[in-house]
């Protein structure tokens, strides 16, 4: 496939549209402060348009999205993902040949698939992306600079990938300071599945087991609770919308991954059953060393 990028390179500066100024979007806008990229903004809520313009967040609104998706050499859909795919094809035409359109969400291969089919017959690439990045937290004010520093950045390619379009969003994404990967749409959502979403379910039955409970008994746990339980349950407070359309887009990872902790759990069970507290001690002892090799790998190899 022939590449129709004609993205702004050198000393130029290209315009960027992020669409959405949530927690992830604002604080996008925030990180390419003083890149070489100008910053057009939008989301539906005039006063938080005026917030990012007044607070250097970006750099350009307007109450027409369709004229800065014209202008946009790249787009970044900061949505929730039935809203990123519900943009894709409403505004697919809005965007001009040559462009290209990438995301931020949990899923690729939904998001993915809706990319390719509603843009390239517009002449307009779409990359799939996913920032591992984000807070409990939620909202254009809780957005801050550096949200993405260091953050690992999932980029996807699949047989209709324009190689300019992917090293397009590659410096992109470097540009605000992330480790860039590159991965395919289904292996993404599986590995997601394991690594992230299955971490919100374990939360959400923790927080539950400790604190479902009569008035007089969660009195008693709130005083109980200290700083173990407040860091393991702390991404319950996410947004309920989101995690539920997060594991509705991708059902069969997500339930694969909450079956294999199932077997773990049940293993770690039947070992505390049958007092076999040496044992358990191990595997005490596997989970330090292999969350002690992960703490050396986010260090940078310290």
């Amino acid at each position: 496939m022939k590449a129709r990028i004609t993205m702004a390179t050198g000393t130029e500066t290209a315009n960027i549209a992020i669409i959405g100024l949530g927690l992830l979007g604002a604080s996008l806008g925030m990180a390419l402060r003083g890149k070489p990229y100008r910053r057009l903004g939008w989301t539906r809520r005039a006063e938080v348009r005026s917030w990012a313009l007044a607070n250097d967040v970006i750099d350009e609104s307007s109450d027409d999205i369709k004229s800065l998706l014209a202008k946009a050499d790249l787009t970044v859909l900061c949505l929730p993902i039935p809203r990123i795919m519900e943009y894709i094809e409403t505004y697919a035409a809005c965007w001009r040949p040559g462009a290209v359109v990438s995301d931020i969400g949990s899923v690729k291969e939904v998001i993915v698939a809706c990319g390719e089919k509603f843009l390239i017959p517009h002449g307009v690439d779409f990359v799939g992306g996913h920032p591992m990045a984000g807070t409990e937290k939620s909202g254009p004010y809780a957005a801050f600079e550096k949200l993405y520093a260091q953050a690992e950045v999932f980029v996807t390619r699949t047989a209709d990938t324009v190689p300019a379009a992917l090293r397009l969003v590659r410096e992109f994404w470097q540009a605000v300071g992330t480790k860039v990967v590159e991965i395919g749409v289904r292996e993404h959502d599986i590995l997601v599945a394991h690594t992230s979403h299955i971490s919100h379910i374990l939360a959400l039955a923790l927080t539950e087991a400790v604190l479902d409970c009569d008035l007089k008994t969660q009195a008693l746990r709130y005083s109980g609770c200290a700083t173990g339980f407040r860091d393991t349950s702390r991404i319950t407070s996410s947004a309920p919308s989101m995690w539920r359309e997060i594991i509705e887009n991708n059902q069969p990872a997500v339930l694969e991954a909450v079956r294999e902790f199932a077997a773990r759990y049940q293993k770690l069970s039947e070992l505390i059953e049958n007092r076999d507290y040496d044992q358990l001690e191990a595997e005490f002892a596997k989970g330090k060393k292999l969350r002690d090799a992960w703490i050396g790998y986010k260090n940078g190899g310290q």
